[in-house]
């Protein structure tokens, strides 16, 4: 939805991979980060909910350490004692939508060696300054990582031992920091994020000032105008469960989201049937659209699936 969301991944991947973050760093003052005040959107990955769940610990995820070890950067994370399934809580990717589809911030919190990553940072700024570059932001320090194929770079820091804050543009970056302790302007969205469940493992919420209007294809444009806010997201257990619930203006636009939902659900299980019968592996995906039902009540669309813990095993380490 926002231009500034593509750059998460390779973001994620490059912060945690070779330690290159911006770097803003002090023991005796750790500040409280928050998302923006002008947070309108957001989409939460809880993995301590994911890597602690039955499911995880019946899959074997503790062994995915050894897998992390043997790509590419993994000697690094070794070398900075970095283990990403012990010492990251949760990722964050904040934005403020509408007419700033390029600003956003993502918020990673965990436990973080800062000072071996300041060291790692200097190095990388001292051996690679083609790929990532020094800025000054007072006293403390940004780091600007080129990041192949993007046409624009990302700007990190570690803002306390806890928290590693990322953005595409340095000055959204500084205003985040800086701001801190600032209450939500959206008092609509705050409720939002207050009523969000904590245990959830992937947890979004939105609300329609967020929606990029001009980007919206005219057959779509209604639909989405309709919206209010969308809350909800992904739990991980025994089970894998939907839950999101679409406040829209008017009873009338619930039930249009729902027809056009239910349209979009049919076409995809027809794909993913296709899919699946050539792929076996992607048979818990189609199993879990099957599952999705759209209701419609008042002026709220809700869309719930579940997809049982004993079929993601059986796909991916084999039916006993």
């Amino acid at each position: 939805m926002f231009k500034f969301w593509r750059f998460t991944p390779v973001a994620i991947v490059l912060a945690l991979a070779i330690g290159s973050f911006a770097i803003s760093y002090s023991q005796e003052s750790a500040p409280k980060v928050q998302l923006p005040a002008d947070t309108q959107a957001l989409i939460r990955f809880n993995f301590r909910a994911m890597i602690d769940s039955p499911l995880a610990k019946k899959m074997g995820i503790e062994k995915a350490t050894e897998v992390i070890k043997s790509v590419p950067g993994g000697e690094i994370l070794a070398e900075m004692g970095f283990d990403p399934l012990k010492d990251i809580d949760s990722i964050t990717i904040a934005a403020p939508g509408g007419g700033d589809m390029e600003k956003g911030l993502i918020i990673v919190v965990g436990k973080f060696k800062a000072e071996k990553l300041v060291a790692k940072a200097n190095e990388e700024a001292k051996n690679n300054k083609d790929k990532v570059k020094t800025h000054k932001a007072g006293d403390k320090t940004i780091f600007e990582v080129i990041i192949p194929d993007q046409q624009v770079p990302m700007f990190m820091m570690i803002a306390s031992n806890s928290t590693i804050l990322a953005s595409t543009q340095k000055d959204y970056l500084e205003k985040a920091l800086a701001n801190a302790g600032s209450k939500l302007a959206n008092k609509d969205f705050s409720a939002l994020v207050e009523k969000l469940d904590p245990n959830l493992a992937i947890s979004m919420v939105a609300v329609s000032s967020a929606f990029p209007s001009k980007a919206i294809p005219e057959p779509a444009k209604a639909i989405i105008e309709g919206i209010d806010s969308i809350g909800g997201g992904i739990g991980v257990d025994k089970d894998v469960t939907l839950s999101v619930n679409v406040f829209t203006k008017d009873e009338d636009s619930a039930k249009k989201l729902k027809e056009t939902m239910d349209q979009g659900m049919a076409q995809a299980l027809g794909f993913l049937g296709l899919m699946a019968a050539q792929q076996k592996e992607l048979t818990p995906v189609l199993e879990f659209v099957k599952s999705m039902k759209t209701s419609s009540k008042a002026k709220m669309m809700s869309l719930e699936g579940k997809l049982p813990g004993k079929m993601i095993e059986d796909a991916i380490l084999g039916s006993k």
